[in-house]
C-alpha cells in the first residue's frame, strides 16, 4: 500500500491521525504491506499540487514499485 495524503495545512504532523485510521483499516487486509508515505502538504486549491515534492515522489515511488 501507497498512502498518498493532500491537505490545505502545511505542517506533516497534522496528518499523523489520518495517516494512522489508513493504518488501522489496511491491518485488517490479508498480506497488505506499507511501502511508502507521500504528503502533499498545501494544497488548497484545484492544481495546488502541481508541481509539488509530492508529485515528483509519487512519480519515484510507482516507478520503483
Amino acid at each position: 500500500m501507497y498512502f498518498i495524503m493532500t491537505a490545505a495545512v502545511s505542517r506533516k504532523d497534522l496528518l499523523e491521525r489520518t495517516l494512522e485510521g489508513f493504518r488501522g483499516f489496511t491491518s485488517c487486509l490479508s498480506g497488505a504491506r506499507e511501502k511508502g508515505v507521500i504528503y502533499g502538504t498545501g494544497a488548497w486549491n484545484i492544481g495546488d499540487i502541481k508541481g509539488s515534492p509530492a508529485m515528483t515522489q509519487a512519480y519515484e515511488m510507482g516507478k520503483n514499485a
